[in-house]
Parts: C-alpha cells; structure tokens; sequence
C-alpha cells in the first residue's frame, strides 16, 4: 500500500541505519549479502569570487565531475556513481556543506537504478543529506530513480537551512521498469523528504509503495501511474501565481497529473504521470517560474542534460 504524505510542523526526526552483522550463530535472514558496496561523498563549499568546491572527501564509487560555471559565479556539480545502479545491501549517501553566500546547482548525468533485492530482502539506501547557510541556495535537482520490481528502496531527502538559506529540490521515483513493460509487482519503496530550517521542522513528507499493492493501481493511490514526482521550492507563491502556473503546464500539453499546495515557507509540488521525460518538462517549467523567485536568478539548465 502507500502510506498517505504527511506534513508536520514542529518536534524531532532522526533517522538513523542499521547494519547487520554477520554472525554465524545468527539466522539466515540476518546475514549480509555476499557483496554489499558502500558509496559515500561529501562536499563542502566556500565563496570567493564565485562558489568553489573547497573538500569533496569520497569512499567508494560517488565522485563529482570538475565544477562547471555557465553563469560565472553560480557552481554547478554533477554527481557521478559509476556502476550506475545499487544491489542489495548497497548504500549510496551524499552530504553537502554550503557556508554563507555559496550558491550550488547539484544534478546528475542520469537516472539511477535501483536493482531487486536479493532472497533475504537485504535494503538499497540511497540520501542527500544537505545543510544550507544564510545567504546560502540549493539546487537539487537529480534525474529519476528508477526502482526494479523486488528492489528494497530506502530513498532519503534531508535539507537542514539555517536563517533565509534558500533551495529548490525535485526527486522523482520510476516503479518497474517500463522500457521493458516491468511492473513493480513486489518489493517496497519507502521515499522521505524532509526539511528544517533553524533545527526546527518545517516539511516532512514520507510515501511507502508497495509492490503489488491494491493501492498502485486505486485512483486514491497512484492510479496506474508509475512515475512519481515532488518538488519543493522555498518560496511564498500567491494564489495568482500557483494560477498561472498550473495554466503555464495545461497550456504546454505536459502529459500527466499535477497538483501544487503552498506550505508555510514552501512551494510543493506534485507529478504522476507513465512518463519521467514529462514529469522532469514540467518541472523544469515550474523551475524557469520558481528560480528568479528563490535566487533572483533565471534558469541555467546544466549542459549534462542535453547528453
């Protein structure tokens, strides 16, 4: 089933991960995978003329790309994972540090897979964990993960702001595999976004699917869809602008179904849809609407895109 979105406002969650050891007085279903590939990387930035990359500190295969600079001061990083997809136990964990004034644009080359467990159920994990500084803007804006029927997803969000830090972020999830007419008939995908701003809880958001679930196909679930997609942008709209926007898509024949809500502080919106070409068309639509508003900046789309 898909546990319905939640937004809370106030109190304290921390998640925390588990690794289990191997043990041989232990079951079978404790025991870890026979590979299991731990990825992690963290950057920090600094300002000087324009936002550098001052640490990217890495284990295993996650790396970034050399900083590109199409609007001069603005870094733009892509992020890279090599075997392009997780087996079972892996664990794929970004963190990202922006001081005051620092202004960075993170994406990637492509979509991320996550592949099907193993007969032990062994988890795929896969977070950003970002904090964000006065003066500071976060783009996260990656390209969809794609979730193989059986996989055992755990896809985190997490954005810690401090005073007027800024940032947009969009995550979009692909149940099954549809090139090849996959369904996502068993496996479980749990997706969290969260977001604090001054160590107060401000968004938080968790949606479970469920492989094979009743609630895939129920128009009160995904109703068939297979692809879905959230942003979220740090911004006051009006009720004119969510207006014009929401006619900016219907105008644009984006295929799809679309809903916006404004948040206490924050834009949402929402994408379901058979298609993460067109989910990621109109987002970056809404994003040339958002951006100027966030950062005073026009859209900037990372030349990655185009490949």
């Amino acid at each position: 089933m898909i546990t319905g979105l939640d937004s809370i406002c106030g109190g304290d969650a921390a998640v925390t991960k588990q690794h289990d050891t191997m043990n041989d007085a232990l079951p079978l279903t404790t025991l870890k995978p026979l590979r299991e590939w731990e990825a992690k990387l963290a950057l920090e930035f600094a300002q000087r003329e324009k936002t550098v990359v001052l640490r990217a500190k890495h284990l295993g295969p996650l790396r970034i790309q050399r900083p590109f600079y199409p609007e001069g001061d603005c870094c733009h990083c892509y992020v890279l994972h090599p075997p392009g997809g997780m087996a079972p136990g892996d664990t794929l964990t970004l963190s990202a540090e922006l001081p005051e004034g620092t202004q960075v644009l993170l994406t990637t080359p492509a979509a991320g897979k996550v592949y099907t467990s193993d007969q032990h159920g062994h988890p795929q994990y896969q977070g950003i964990h970002a904090s964000v500084a006065a003066n500071a803007c976060l783009e996260w804006l990656p390209q969809e993960t794609i979730v193989f029927s059986g996989a055992k997803a755990e896809l985190q969000n997490h954005f810690h702001l401090r005073d007027n830090a800024n940032l947009i972020a969009w995550d979009f999830v692909c149940l099954g595999r549809r090139a090849s007419g996959e369904q996502f008939s068993h496996g479980d995908c749990i997706q969290l976004i969260e977001v604090t701003r001054d160590n107060r809880l401000v968004l938080r958001e968790r949606t479970q699917w469920l492989g094979g679930s009743d609630a895939l196909a129920a128009h009160w679930g995904m109703g068939g869809h297979v692809v879905s997609g959230t942003l979220i942008a740090s911004v006051e709209a009006s009720r004119q602008q969510i207006d014009d926007w929401r006619d900016g898509l219907s105008q644009r024949n984006f295929v799809g179904e679309w809903g916006m809500t404004q948040k206490p502080g924050f834009f949402v919106a929402r994408f379901l849809g058979q298609s993460p070409e067109q989910g990621r068309r109109g987002f970056e639509y809404l994003w040339s609407q958002l951006r100027p508003l966030v950062n005073g900046r026009e859209i900037c789309r990372p030349r990655i895109w185009n490949t």
